[in-house]
């Protein structure tokens, strides 16, 4: 997306309970010291504001990684350079706990730490064994794995690093929670055992220092579960997704070789990775007798560039090559005024979460929703100032006859791919406005969490409204007057569902797909051949994260294909004259 400005409405959570026990200069020496302490200031870097403390790294540790893992998801760990990781200098207790599908802190060696959970829904007074990486054996031996963004970080105590630290047998902060609060390990900052029952739901306990800190444990949740302190969800830090780099040097995030991985049934077996001193990572397993394997080198001409080769289990078997890159330009630093890298969480678990996946922002997230706003650049000699909102299950772009306006700011391939977005731009009329909406599917059988209990049908939905700021109108509404056609359709056959090894393009997991009309975007393209948008009821589609934020004409209606389940994939034009 191109953005000349960035800003985010957050519904945040109540008043402050506790102060912290640190004045700002001394809390920034703190986080500083615990970094330096522990060895890791060369990869590193410790900068602050008046606000945060700023652990900026690459999130690819020095140690051993992804060994020991039998429940891969076939992603490998490949470096985020200037991952800016933000610590309050002034934690404070909020009202409510905080449980989002991202990283809730980061260890002193720059890599990002989650909760036990491989599919972020929590309950946290109730242990859930079915999302414990540890017991799904998706861990590696120090803890860690790469998530759908090929990236790495925690589910646990990073054994490994902690062996590392130099500073290891003082029983040291291993880490830092975003709310501005201190991990430690296992043990109490003094040496001593921590009595069963102890710590609380969030896996921490009162300190006379901070006035709380976070723990490891052998026993679940194993670290930090959720946070205790007011958290502003909307300036922490997502890794950005490796967008694959097409022939004519052009980018795009969604790509079909590393996108459409999942954790092969039953596990893998001698899954080994090793980083040469060329720099060049393989992972290599075996899954039913059959050898397979994931290779990438650094590109030579392309910083942040890697050269991939892959026989997967999930893409059949067939080796696949392609050349990948990182944007660290969504380092997502509040003191650098970049852009948001959005994303929810990047993990193990095929995403989004299931229909059941519809469930509402957390009672214990008051942080989870908000409004990404944007200002689109001003087109010249345009009289005319629109706002547009739109809110999608799961993502969308929206285009002014052939010129993008707004595309949704977290991929689809996140957890929790749902949010609402708001751009104003400068147009004439009349407008031809263009839409690009899409549910996730893992892959052409159009289901998520394939080979898990979780595996089902995703559902979407779809709402906006046009405003011309300049008369306060609002000028079009998403209805069943719009005209949308479906090009992905599946499974055709809803028995696919609760196939045990649903394989697309095999009954009942047959698909349609087709491509986009040449020249569907240009103005005065004929859509009266397309059918009609249908409504849905806000019961059908249970809206969420970010759709209560915004006051919706009464007019608005939400819309979709003729399937909530199985239209993955629609285009949809309209046209708005001068009132």
């Amino acid at each position: 997306m191109k953005h000349n400005h960035f800003f985010l409405v957050l519904l945040l959570s109540g008043g402050a309970l506790s102060a912290c026990h640190q004045p700002d200069t001394a809390h920034c020496d703190i986080i500083s010291a615990s970094v330096e302490e522990a060895g890791f200031s060369k990869s590193v870097q410790v900068t602050c504001d008046d606000s945060y403390a700023y652990l900026t790294s690459s999130t690819y540790p020095s140690h051993d990684m992804m060994n020991g893992i039998t429940g891969t998801n076939e992603q490998i760990p490949v470096p985020a350079l200037d991952y800016a990781a933000p610590i309050k200098l002034k934690p404070t207790k909020a009202e409510s706990l905080t449980s989002i599908d991202a990283a809730l802190g980061v260890a002193v060696n720059g890599v990002p730490i989650y909760d036990y959970s491989s599919q972020g829904e929590l309950d946290l007074s109730h242990y859930n064994e079915n999302v414990d990486t540890v017991k799904l054996g998706q861990l590696d031996n120090c803890g860690g794995h790469a998530g759908r963004g090929d990236d790495y970080h925690y589910h646990a105590a990073p054994t490994c690093m902690i062996e590392t630290m130099a500073n290891r047998k003082s029983n040291p902060i291993i880490g830092w929670a975003y709310d501005g609060y201190p991990i430690y390990g296992d043990d109490n900052p003094d040496g001593s055992k921590i009595e069963k029952g102890t710590l609380d739901d969030c896996n921490g306990q009162a300190d006379e220092v901070f006035g709380y800190r976070y723990h490891t444990s052998e026993a679940p949740p194993y670290i930090v579960q959720c946070l205790v302190g007011n958290v502003d969800v909307g300036d922490l830090p997502r890794v950005a997704p490796l967008t694959s780099t097409d022939k004519d040097g052009s980018t795009t995030t969604l790509n079909a070789m590393r996108d459409n991985l999942t954790p092969p049934r039953d596990g893998v077996e001698n899954l080994k990775h090793v980083v040469s001193d060329t720099g060049k990572r393989s992972m290599t397993y075996t899954y039913q007798g059959q050898d397979y394997f994931v290779h990438y080198t650094p590109n030579a001409l392309k910083p942040n560039c890697f050269d991939f080769e892959q026989k997967t289990v999930s893409n059949g078997g067939v080796t696949e090559t392609g050349t990948f890159c990182r944007n660290t330009d969504s380092k997502q630093n509040p003191t650098q005024n970049q852009n948001e890298e959005p994303g929810r969480r990047q993990d193990n678990s095929p995403p989004p979460p299931p229909k059941g996946d519809r469930e509402p922002p957390r009672p214990n997230d008051p942080n989870s929703a908000k409004v990404n706003k944007t200002t689109h650049t001003t087109m010249v000699n345009k009289s005319h100032t629109f706002k547009l909102e739109a809110w999608a299950d799961n993502w969308f772009a929206a285009y002014l006859n052939q010129q993008l306006i707004v595309e949704d700011s977290v991929p689809i391939t996140t957890e929790r791919s749902f949010n609402a977005e708001e751009v104003t731009f400068s147009a004439d009329y009349p407008l031809t406005i263009n839409l690009v909406i899409k549910d996730f599917k893992q892959n052409d059988t159009g289901l998520e969490y394939i080979g898990t209990p979780r595996q089902q049908m995703g559902d979407g939905g779809f709402i906006m409204q046009l405003t011309d700021i300049s008369t306060n109108e609002t000028v079009a509404v998403s209805n069943n007057a719009w005209h949308c056609k479906v090009l992905h359709e599946a499974p055709l056959n809803k028995q696919c569902e609760t196939e045990l090894n649903p394989t697309a393009g095999t009954a009942p997991c047959d698909y349609t797909s087709t491509e986009a009309p040449s020249g569907w975007k240009k103005a005065g393209f004929d859509v009266s051949e397309w059918p009609n948008a249908i409504e849905y009821s806000a019961a059908m589609v249970s809206p969420k994260d970010g759709y209560n934020l915004i006051s919706w004409d009464a007019r608005a209606k939400l819309i979709w294909g003729d399937d909530l389940e199985t239209s993955n994939t629609l285009i949809c034009k309209f046209t708005v004259e001068k009132p």
